[in-house]
């Protein structure tokens, strides 16, 4: 059996005792240390070496007015704690799809898919190869433009022919330098949603990833202002606000159409305006002091004399988009029919006396019975030459 010791008893342990008997060595212990304290059990139990004038933190979601330094802060604050509404009266656009200062990250794309089924594309930019693809700036790199689908699902096939041929013309691409067409599709085969359909794209898109216009003014009949108005509510479903006007003063008139005038930006209150031919010969002087974007006039055989008042009014816009819708623009005299295409596409044709010289007198000489075979065949050209311009 080995020896065991206490270590208590062991000869270097007893020189580190007290002097004392034997009795004292079983009731000694060594002298206790003292725990030191944390750092911060100070700081948790009091406020030891917090000054006496700093406030206690507190969220600022709870923080009570009364607590504010200033009457400007709780004013500041209770603004804050309401929703966002946009300041514009009548704003019917979306208020949380857009952000201010945040520019969209990636490439750009079109509005609406090209490549849903059904899709309505009026625009296809070209295919680029690689290495062009490498070279052009990202930001300038054209997109497709797209018929909204909720327009393009209702449309038969000759609107969406009709809405392609609108948009080619207006924007430049079927005749380059000419921004204007005649709408000549007989009643029922929905000239209006067409036009509605042309507005609406022109107004949130093209090719550069912005809209094309700002503003859109719709000249028809004073009997027709109230359908064109219900007939945008009706397509559109109250994502667009039109102006309408069809009587009132004079000068609650002028300020509707100073205000009209006046909007800026990319969203604008109120983009279509509808305006008889009578109140705008009346108050043209407001809508000629800016530009708009679109102007289409319903019933155009109206402006079939280019010496009245209405058309020298509205030919004086500073617009070169003019879409002209009339079931009848030719009937009997090829110098009205001049003034209509003279109207959407200035100087297409040349001046009247030109125009006179060049196409009407010898197409009319060469439908006289007494005209001899060479005045025919003269006016048979004449004829193939005016369609072949018009039709371009």
């Amino acid at each position: 059996m080995p020896f065991l010791q206490r270590r208590s008893l062991a000869p270097s342990q007893l020189a580190k005792r007290k002097a004392g008997g034997e009795e004292e060595d079983s009731e000694w212990r060594p002298p206790a240390t003292q725990k030191r304290q944390k750092a911060g059990s100070e700081a948790e139990s009091g406020d030891c070496y917090r000054s006496p004038f700093r406030k206690p933190l507190t969220q600022l979601t709870n923080r009570p007015l009364c607590l504010d330094s200033s009457q400007h802060e709780a004013f500041i604050r209770s603004i804050l704690s309401k929703p966002f509404k946009v300041p514009i009266p009548n704003y019917k656009g979306p208020t949380g799809l857009r952000a201010l200062g945040i520019k969209r990250a990636g490439l750009r794309s079109p509005l609406h898919d090209p490549f849903e089924e059904g899709a309505l594309v009026l625009y296809e930019p070209p295919l680029l190869s690689a290495h062009e693809q490498l070279k052009i700036d990202k930001d300038k790199v054209p997109v497709h433009v797209v018929v909204d689908p909720v327009l393009s699902r209702v449309l038969r096939p000759h609107q969406r022919e009709g809405v392609k041929f609108l948009w080619d013309c207006v924007t430049s691409r079927r005749i380059p330098g000419s921004h204007g067409c005649i709408m000549a599709d007989e009643m029922g085969l929905g000239k209006t949603l067409q036009c509605i359909t042309l507005m609406w794209t022109l107004l949130r898109q093209s090719p550069d990833c912005k809209p094309e216009i700002e503003k859109a003014m719709v000249v028809s009949p004073s009997s027709l202002v109230r359908n064109w108005y219900n007939e945008v509510e009706k397509w559109l479903g109250g994502r667009i606000q039109p102006l309408a006007i069809d009587g009132g003063s004079k000068e609650e008139i002028d300020r509707k159409l100073v205000g009209f005038m006046n909007q800026r930006g990319l969203r604008v209150p109120s983009p279509i305006l509808i305006i008889s031919y009578e109140t705008f010969r009346l108050h043209a002087e407001a809508l000629q002091k800016g530009t708009v974007g679109l102007v289409i006039c319903d019933e155009g055989h109206r402006l079939k004399n280019s010496e009245n008042q209405t058309y020298q009014a509205l030919n004086s816009l500073n617009t070169p988009r003019r879409v002209l819708i009339s079931g009848t623009p030719i009937q009997n005299d090829l110098l009205e029919y001049f003034s209509l295409v003279h109207f959407v596409n200035s100087g297409i044709l040349g001046t009247a006396q030109e125009f006179k010289r060049h196409f009407e007198l010898p197409i009319l000489k060469g439908r006289d019975a007494d005209a001899s075979e060479a005045e025919r065949q003269k006016g048979e050209e004449r004829l193939k030459e005016l369609i072949s311009i018009v039709n371009r």
